[in-house]
C-alpha cells in the first residue's frame, strides 16, 4: 500500500469512527487519481506542454504524444520514415522530456504510425476513437468506496460519471 492509499485509508476509517468533518474535494480527487481505478498521473499531462520545446518544430509537424501510461509514452508519428528516423532519437527525446519536467516521467517511447494531433485537439477531448470498455468490478468497487465519502448527491454523480468516461477511456493494461 502506497503513501496515498494509506492516507485515503486513514480518512475513511476516520469517518467510520463518527469524525464527520468534511473532506476537502481536493483531497477526494487526490485519492481517486492516486487509485488504480484510473493510473493517471496528472503531472504527465504537462508532456504534452514541453513537447514542441524538447523535439523541436519540423519533428513536432510529424509526431505528437498521445497518450502515456505507467512511463510508457505512446507518439503518433505521420510515416514509417519518421517513425524509424525517431527511433535513433529515442532516448535523447526521453531524456529532454524528463529534464524539462524535472522527473523521471517517461521510462520508455513508443512509436506508433498514425494521425499525430494537435495540442489544442487532445484538450478538447478530439483524440481518437477508444473502444468502450466496462470497468471491472474491483476498480467498480474501489471506485464507490472512496465516492461514498462524498456526501453531495449531485456531486458524487458528477464525480462518480467522469470517473467511468475516463476509465472506459484509458488504454487497456497489459502485463509487459
Amino acid at each position: 500500500m502506497d503513501d496515498s492509499e494509506c492516507r485515503a485509508s486513514e480518512r475513511y476509517v476516520d469517518m467510520k469512527r463518527g469524525n464527520k468533518s468534511f473532506i476537502p474535494l481536493k483531497d477526494v480527487m487526490e485519492d481517486l487519481f492516486a487509485s488504480s481505478v484510473l493510473p493517471i498521473n496528472l503531472d504527465d499531462m504537462k508532456i504534452w506542454e514541453v513537447w514542441d520545446g524538447v523535439v523541436g518544430k519540423r519533428v513536432a509537424k510529424h509526431a505528437r504524444p498521445s497518450q502515456i501510461n505507467k512511463g510508457v509514452l505512446i507518439v503518433k508519428v505521420t510515416d514509417s520514415v519518421w517513425l524509424h528516423e525517431l527511433e535513433f532519437m529515442v532516448e535523447t527525446i526521453r531524456e529532454g522530456i524528463n529534464r524539462a519536467l524535472q522527473r523521471t516521467a517517461v521510462k520508455k517511447i513508443r512509436f506508433k504510425v498514425g494521425v499525430p494531433q494537435e495540442t489544442k485537439q487532445v484538450w478538447k477531448g478530439k483524440t481518437e476513437q477508444v473502444p468502450d470498455r466496462t470497468l471491472a468490478p474491483e476498480k467498480q468497487k474501489e471506485m464507490n468506496k472512496i465516492l461514498s465519502r462524498v456526501k453531495d448527491k449531485e456531486l458524487r454523480s458528477s464525480l462518480r460519471q467522469f470517473m467511468e468516461v475516463a476509465a472506459k477511456k484509458l488504454p487497456e493494461e497489459r502485463s509487459e
